[in-house]
């Protein structure tokens, strides 16, 4: 089974969400495979630079579920920097916030609320 990473990025009330240009096509964290001798905070913090242009920290891993072949490891992370920038993997991203999420949209609702909570506790 693969293992993916993704990282919910907080940014005070609002989260950053990618839409998917390949199956799932749906809306969701951004995140990907690890690369050698990469670890699973590493692949996320990588992955959302190159899927959104924004510098983040994860703080903590907060879900995991699994979805067909593959195994999904969710990390609340923090917004640092950087502005949008959409890659080739989506074909739209923004800033939503829990109340004004897209739909489809995975994972479920509490935990993009999860993240928000831990991630604004730490500040």
């Amino acid at each position: 089974m693969r293992i993916v990473p993704l990282g919910i990025v907080v940014d005070n009330d609002k989260i950053l969400l990618v839409h998917r240009r390949f199956p799932p096509i749906l809306w969701g964290p951004p995140g990907g495979f690890t690369e050698d001798n990469e670890t699973l905070q590493e692949a996320v913090e990588r992955e959302v630079l190159e899927e959104c242009g924004i510098q983040c920290e994860t703080v903590c891993q907060i879900h995991e579920f699994d979805a067909h072949d593959t195994h999904i490891i969710v990390f609340a992370c923090r917004y640092l920097s950087g502005n949008l920038r959409c890659s080739y993997e989506s074909t739209d991203l923004g800033w939503f916030t829990i109340h004004n999420l897209p739909q489809p949209i995975s994972p479920e609702k509490d935990i993009f609320q999860k993240a928000i909570k831990i991630v604004n506790k730490q500040k």
